[in-house]
């Protein structure tokens, strides 16, 4: 089942895929591209209806990394992001 957003649930428990401990899944795709551009391995994708999923490896420190790219904290490099993008949408018309 997808994790759906609620104000009772922390950004901790938001993609988590409790059957699979080391993955960590979202449905945002810029939130995607930017663990691809800080080295999160990404393992695949997805869908439940029209609606993608991409799978990443998880790391201790993800918690921190979704606060500081909500919270506008942090850096990637621009051309890394735009690489990002375009083989994210790539894999995405692929399927």
């Amino acid at each position: 089942m997808p994790s759906v957003f609620s104000m009772d649930r922390t950004l901790d428990s938001l993609g988590t895929d409790n059957s699979h401990p080391s993955r960590y899944e979202t449905g945002d795709f810029y939130l995607a591209c930017f663990l691809r551009c800080i080295g999160y391995d990404l393992l695949g994708m997805r869908w439940e209806g029209r609606r993608a999923f991409f799978v990443f490896e998880d790391r201790p420190d993800r918690p921190a990394d979704l606060i500081a790219f909500f919270g506008n904290k942090t850096e990637v490099k621009p051309l890394r992001f735009v690489s990002a993008i375009k083989d994210l949408k790539a894999l995405l018309h692929a399927a």
